[in-house]
């Protein structure tokens, strides 16, 4: 089963529930990860969404795949706030770098609702298929229409970007492998090391992305794709 960017087959209450009322929980949950502060309030939201999960049925694998993903960077938060974040107090100094009970509180803060946050969006893209998933967002700001803002342009903009998502993903994956190839596991590295290592992917990842969004914006074009006012995104008429 894959989430992220994949629908998960499952029968559950959240599989059932109409997308744009999924988009609004959504949010409304992660605007209580964001006034979440103490580590009460926190630990509250964590089981709300513990008990979100259970109730998808999607499994706690396909749910917590794409924050293991985020392990590193959420790492290095936790140590950039630990060492940066205040100088009163500290418990270790090396030069500019202070290592304080204040600091390593607000990393752990940050990397909470982090993986919160990324946890939510697994469980709205792993529910909910993409049409589905377009059909919510067009629902959602279908009153913004009368303020003339391009609905339709930016349900198919969610639409097309949910299914990138898998591909991207598996790309950056290949270019992984190849760099273990050239150079070695990175796992074996020192940490700086492996900062510079996922440094390097980002920019053959964007490339990727860009040639990516370019071939699909010439093959719309050849199809004589364009949005027709009225009619949903995803059914653009052809030119004859």
């Amino acid at each position: 089963m894959r989430a992220i960017g994949g629908y998960v087959w499952a029968d559950s209450p959240l599989h059932r529930a109409r997308p744009a009322a999924k988009l609004a929980g959504l949010l409304a949950l992660v605007a209580l990860v964001v006034l979440a502060t103490t580590p009460l309030e926190l630990a509250l939201v964590a089981a709300l969404v513990a008990a979100l999960v259970g109730v998808s049925r999607v499994g706690w694998r396909a749910a917590g795949r794409a924050a293991w993903g985020l392990r590193w960077f959420l790492l290095a938060v936790l140590v950039m706030n630990a060492l940066l974040f205040s100088a009163e107090d500290a418990l270790w100094d090396l030069g500019p770098l202070h290592l304080t009970w204040a600091g390593l509180s607000q990393g752990a803060r940050v990397v909470a609702r982090t993986l919160l946050v990324v946890v939510l969006g697994t469980l709205l893209t792993a529910t909910t298929r993409p049409q589905e998933l377009v059909d919510g967002v067009r629902s959602a700001l279908r009153p913004l229409a009368r303020l003339g803002l391009p609905v339709e342009a930016a349900a198919l903009a969610v639409g097309v970007t949910v299914q990138f998502v898998p591909t991207l993903l598996r790309e950056s994956r290949q270019l992984m492998r190849a760099q273990t190839i050239r150079c070695g596991s990175v796992a074996s590295h020192g940490i700086m090391q492996r900062v510079v290592s996922y440094v390097r992917l980002l920019v053959p990842i964007f490339v990727s992305a860009l040639r990516r969004a370019d071939e699909l914006s010439v093959a719309m074009e050849a199809r004589g794709y364009r949005i027709s006012p009225g009619r949903p995104a995803d059914r653009g008429e052809e030119r004859e």
